[in-house]
């Protein structure tokens, strides 16, 4: 429906406008505007950061849960609460963290003494896309972990036995065993938590709308906002196919590169 609608200007609101066949009009309109552009280095930006941070930490956590320790069973138990919490009250949980009048954070960092008065941390432009990303970061942290920890125990300990036979430390094993055996996982889960954190409209949408002056509106958070509060149809649509293709371009080429060296 999306790829059918962005052939036609349609706008709900003008409905005297009618609906008309523009071919390719809306895909011009939108590669030459300066908001599609910005919007879409800010998405890079926000999949990257957001997806790395998932991934190393996901990764130390996954490390430590697969050693022997008392209490494990807990811990592996309690990694889930971000992932199995619904975005959204996630998100409102967050906000009242980063309150500027009586969140926690500005409460713990002024008793600290590195603030004086309360910040503005979703007010302020500087601050906004950082606020959401800690969240987003949040909120995959636990996926990556038990994949990573699916992975870690699936590589025989054999392995481990024989490197340590022939005088290989803990980091010689992280780098020329662990590593180099999660590959597959990585693939898969990098994939999935870049197509996910891609399309992140619930912390976003909860948090700051897009705002502060446009300072985390990504590309699905324009798309929302072109079709369902301009209702222009035909170029909400335009956003949801380019985004559809941006995707399937990155996870073919991605696991066409990744499988070459495996």
């Amino acid at each position: 429906m999306s790829f059918r609608n962005s052939f036609f200007h349609e706008i709900l609101i003008r409905p005297w406008e009618g609906t008309k066949f523009v071919a390719f009009s809306n895909y011009f309109k939108l590669l030459s505007s300066g908001d599609f552009w910005s919007s879409f280095s800010r998405t890079i930006g926000w999949t990257v950061s957001s997806v790395i941070g998932k991934t190393v930490i996901g990764l130390i956590i996954a490390l430590l849960l697969n050693k022997k320790f008392r209490g494990r069973g807990i811990y592996r138990t309690l990694i889930l609460v971000p992932w199995v919490t619904p975005q959204v009250i996630g998100a409102i949980v967050w906000k009242w963290i980063y309150n500027g009048e009586y969140g926690m954070l500005n409460y713990v960092l002024i008793k600290l003494g590195f603030l004086e008065q309360g910040h503005s941390w979703l007010g302020n432009p500087d601050t906004a896309f950082l606020s959401c990303l800690i969240d987003d970061i949040w909120v995959g942290i636990p996926f990556m972990s038990i994949v990573f920890l699916a992975g870690l125990q699936a590589i025989p300990q054999e392995m481990y036995e024989a490197a340590q036979v022939d005088g290989a430390g803990k980091l010689k094993q992280l780098f020329f065993i662990t590593l180099p055996q999660l590959k597959p996982v990585f693939l898969t889960a990098t994939i999935l938590s870049t197509i996910w954190t891609f399309n992140s409209f619930n912390i976003i949408w909860t948090l700051t709308r897009g705002g502060p002056v446009n300072a985390t509106e990504i590309l699905v958070v324009k798309t929302y906002k072109t079709a369902f509060q301009k209702f222009n149809i035909g170029l909400g649509s335009t956003y949801a196919v380019i985004i559809f293709i941006i995707l399937m371009i990155f996870s073919i080429t991605y696991w066409r590169r990744f499988n070459d060296e495996l």
